[in-house]
């Protein structure tokens, strides 16, 4: 373990993949703070102690230069440092672009770009005298995207193109930025023993550790000569059209 504890901050932390990053995380030995708009949530992730008494849960909406601000100033006051960013809250409406309403379009681009660009540009400063790593949530959406999606989709394309313009800008001081494109995840309460479609290659549904473990891997040294990089996590959904089993 390094002398100083790594510090990791993630957005959207109180459910689903965000809980399962912040448990990955602090596993990896980092002190993490989550802030989520989900008070309810929040509160019952803190009061089952998940996943470590270094682990803070706080209330906030990263959409705004307040929420967005909050775990970052947490982070600081209490450790003096930021090493790791992972932007991972987001909201999705589901709606046709013949009727979608103005105000879910913005939401989902204050909420993914907006509160993605906020909580990059409070972070910077901090990370630079160091150096880190930022991960981006991005999406299969943002690259294949379904009717009904369009904000969705369209925030999660933005998000995949912020990450390469923050990697470019980034990159001189030490920081390295990646965007982590997943697919179709079951929620933690899952079986996991649900079919998976014919489209997905691999033959299963993808796992919330899925996900957390390849954050870990872009947070960690390991990864230190990629940045600027849009992975896909789908168990080989997009990669193609199948027209068989060739033995």
């Amino acid at each position: 373990m390094p002398l100083t504890k790594r510090v990791a901050l993630v957005t959207g932390g109180a459910n689903n993949i965000g809980l399962e990053i912040v448990r990955r995380l602090a596993s990896e030995g980092m002190s993490v703070f989550s802030v989520d708009r989900d008070s309810a949530a929040n509160a019952r992730a803190t009061a089952a102690g998940a996943p470590a008494d270094d682990v803070h849960f706080l209330t906030g909406d990263i959409g705004t230069v307040e929420g967005a601000r909050l775990g970052i100033d947490a982070a600081i006051e209490r450790f003096g440092r930021l090493d790791v960013l992972v932007n991972n809250a987001a909201v999705h409406p589901h709606e046709a672009i013949a009727d979608h309403a103005l105000e879910s379009w913005r939401e989902a681009f204050r909420v993914n770009v907006d509160g993605t660009l906020l909580c990059t540009k409070l972070a910077l400063p901090h990370m630079r005298r160091h150096g880190g790593a930022i991960v981006n949530m991005g999406s299969v959406s943002g690259i294949v995207p379904y009717a009904g999606g369009a904000a969705y989709a369209a925030s999660k394309a933005a998000i995949a193109m912020l990450t390469k313009v923050t990697a470019l800008e980034a990159g001189p001081f030490g920081v390295r930025v990646n965007c982590i494109c997943a697919g179709s995840i079951l929620p933690p309460e899952s079986s996991g023993d649900e079919p998976a479609p014919t489209f997905i290659p691999i033959g299963r549904y993808g796992r919330p550790d899925d996900v957390a473990q390849l954050v870990a891997y872009l947070a960690s040294d390991a990864a230190s000569y990629l940045t600027g990089s849009v992975i896909v996590l789908d168990g080989g959904a997009t990669a193609g059209r199948s027209r068989g089993t060739i033995v």
